[in-house]
């Protein structure tokens, strides 16, 4: 057997592990009762030290290096020896112990966010926080001891590449032009009247909508599904197996828009190469890049008015509420700008703002400059700043997003760089495909798909993140065509 194949194969029963672990925190989300948090933590947490084990095992080094060095680098299975070096690599950097307490940490810090939230008391999620963060901290340190920046390491876990500095860049770029542009907005005066969407009750049926509007876009529900729990994710262990969830709102956005989401997740998932299932090409470059298409698919083509012109007939018929509000009512509506509390049901325009509080304030929680116990006090200070309004409770302030407790440090610009991102693909499709707004007109999203699929969604994570975009775009992507876009649409 060639030194390849023999690493492959053993990779494939590491990826099983994976494929599990992934299955059972879908079930915790969705299915899994009350009660049975506690052994799932036990059984996850045994289960990541075992993927542990093969990553950082001697045996595996061996292999690795004998299948290198009888490995072209240009080729498909170069890349996939880059992309499982690069694993191999940051297994090895952090000892069991860490593993361990890692995955210990986030699912008992899932299930006190839970609880947090319910009660809108962070002093119950704070202590793992603290812990979570430590964890963090530790890792940073043991997979790039002499970093530039402690938040370098973290960031290129979720954004290969990517560092502190110039994720800072790009935000930075966006950051006040879109304050202005908020304040330019307010000062108009007349808010848009946005009442006719919201006191949504049937919930099932907004997800009915958002199901049939997938399967008309493109996605394929024998190979996937929707479902709704606390917050909105996607997930799945193989492009033939593909878990979306969406999550449950009085506003008709705020399904809608949360389901578009992690339908471009979805498409970007069932688009994998199926003879790369189960290999290291398989799935997306990075999370800015596949956050790149759940961001344009929910607002550059799913707040469009020629996606509504089509689809919104078709909500009418599930939401009997807006039976008679107009066409342009209801788009306005949905287009509505005006700074909220809540993240995933944000405008397109302070959706970025949301971002980069996060950002900065995890920035301070891994570098010391900012105590876990004081988040509350630092985050509420910065939606005044930035957005000008100042979260009741903890509940619609630093407890809404899930994603700290589960240790996920590093992870939230991948959202507001996802943005810079899609603006650029968007612009670079339409001068490949052309004005795309007749065919949405019409419901067919073949040639947006076609095109997405085709440089993006089949290239698995056969190329770096920087080599993909080289291969899309015409320059490296600055913020500058994402906001081309924005104030095209409201200025």
């Amino acid at each position: 057997m060639r030194a390849y194949d023999a690493v492959l194969a053993q990779y494939r029963s590491v990826r099983a592990l994976q494929v599990a672990m992934g299955l059972m925190h879908w079930d915790r989300q969705v299915l899994m009762p009350p009660g049975g948090g506690a052994a799932r933590t036990e059984h996850t947490t045994r289960l990541a030290l075992m993927e542990h084990h093969w990553f950082s095992s001697d045996e595996t080094a061996r292999l690795l290096e004998k299948a290198e060095r009888g490995t072209d680098p240009g080729t498909d299975e170069g890349a996939a020896l880059r992309v499982l070096r690069r694993e191999v690599a940051q297994e090895t950097a952090l000892p069991d112990d860490l593993v361990q307490r890692k995955a210990r940490a986030s699912a008992n810090g899932y299930e006190a966010w839970k609880r947090a939230k319910a009660g809108s008391d962070f002093k119950i999620l704070e202590p793992f926080l603290a812990e979570l963060f430590g964890i963090a901290a530790e890792t940073s340190n043991r997979l790039t001891p002499n970093a530039a920046h402690p938040y370098d390491p973290l960031i290129d876990l979720f954004d290969e590449g990517n560092t502190y500095a110039k994720a800072k860049r790009l935000l930075d770029g966006i950051k006040q032009p879109v304050i202005d542009l908020l304040a330019e907005i307010r000062s108009e005066g007349g808010l848009i009247d946005d009442s006719a969407l919201t006191g949504v009750t049937d919930q099932a049926a907004l997800r009915s909508f958002a199901e049939s509007s997938a399967a008309r876009i493109g996605f394929d529900f024998s190979r996937g599904r929707l479902d709704m729990c606390a917050n909105a994710f996607c997930s799945g262990s193989t492009s033939f197996d593909v878990r979306m969830t969406t999550r449950a709102s009085d506003h008709i956005k705020g399904v809608v828009s949360s389901s578009l989401h992690e339908m471009g997740h979805g498409l970007y998932q069932q688009g994998d190469r199926p003879e790369w299932i189960d290999s290291p090409l398989s799935g997306g470059a990075s999370l800015a890049i596949h956050e790149s298409q759940s961001r344009l698919w929910e607002n550059i083509v799913g707040r469009s008015r020629p996606f509504w012109t089509f689809f919104y007939p078709s909500l009418q018929s599930y939401q009997p509420q807006i039976a008679n509000l107009p066409l342009d009512a209801f788009w306005r509506g949905i287009n509505k700008v005006e700074p909220t509390f809540i993240r995933v049901g944000a405008d397109e325009l302070s959706y970025n703002l949301h971002i980069i509080v996060r950002f900065e304030l995890e920035v301070e929680l891994i570098t010391g400059r900012l105590a876990p116990k004081d988040l509350p006090d630092a985050w509420n200070e910065k939606y005044r700043t930035y957005l000008g309004i100042v979260p009741p409770d903890d509940a619609l302030g630093c407890l809404q997003d899930v994603h700290w407790s589960r240790g996920s440090v590093g992870y939230f610009p991948t959202y507001a760089l996802g943005n810079i991102v899609g603006g650029a693909v968007w612009k670079a499709l339409l001068a490949d495909v052309g004005d795309v707004d007749d065919q949405m007109e019409r419901g067919d999203f073949s040639s947006i798909l076609g095109w997405l699929t085709e440089k993006l969604y089949r290239q698995g994570q056969r190329y770096t993140p920087t080599e993909l975009l080289k291969r899309v775009l015409p320059r490296a992507p600055d913020g500058s065509e994402w906001l081309e876009y924005a104030q095209g649409k409201y200025q």
